[in-house]
């Protein structure tokens, strides 16, 4: 396996930029495994992560490794498969757009979250109310509550995502120590994934800090 590939083939690049997709590589980065196995780990269906997987490997991201040992004397599982370099780095300056590679990198994921958010919105409460307001006298502040808890002062209603949003002026040394606390968050929950129990539910995790485009 190299510790680094560097892809230039507008096609296989074309195929990694979605990040969404490139998660069905995490199960072979970690290990080889097998389609079925692979499927297991990140909880697809077994046709689906075969499709992905000859993909890959026609693109060269992936290599079978042999066959998995069979189970209690039977037949073999199937083919192992890995990733064929520790690392891959994309270089589609040429042929992509920043708007683009950003829209086709995130979009997919950024479209999962706006759908989980109002799933949970509409789990919580059938009738809705929009409620704008001052946070802490600097901040105005607009969310959807559910019509029962109009009068309550929350920012989040128990059960709802958790979708906040700010834009605000911020010096420089307050920038960076927000930076610094939200890639703390991020990697202490990170540390915490459970990946051996498919059966929990899947939450999605968007952390977000960017200059304005005024």
């Amino acid at each position: 396996m190299l510790d680094r590939l560097i892809i230039d083939d507008p096609d296989v690049i074309g195929l990694l930029l979605d990040h969404q997709r490139t998660l069905n590589l995490l199960p072979f980065f970690q290990a080889p495994h097998t389609v079925a196995d692979a499927a297991v780990h990140r909880g697809v269906k077994a046709n689906q992560m075969a499709y992905w997987v000859k993909r890959y490997v026609e693109a060269g991201v992936l290599e079978s490794v042999g066959e998995a040992p069979p189970v209690r004397g039977s037949r073999s599982r199937g083919q192992l498969y890995h990733v064929t370099a520790a690392e891959f780095v994309l270089l589609p300056a040429g042929g992509y757009a920043a708007e683009e590679i950003v829209d086709r990198t995130y979009g997919p994921m950024w479209a999962s979250l706006r759908s989980a958010i109002a799933h949970d919105t509409d789990e919580v409460a059938s009738r809705w109310a929009i409620r704008i307001w001052l946070y802490r006298e600097r901040l105005v502040t607009q969310h959807e509550i559910p019509v029962a808890l109009i009068g309550q002062d929350l920012l989040v209603p128990e059960g709802n995502a958790l979708n906040l949003w700010m834009s605000a002026r911020f010096d420089a040394a307050t920038l960076s120590e927000l930076r610094a606390e939200l890639d703390d968050v991020f990697n202490r929950y990170a540390g915490r994934i459970i990946r051996d129990q498919p059966d929990l539910p899947r939450t999605i995790m968007h952390l977000a800090l960017a200059r304005k485009v005024d």
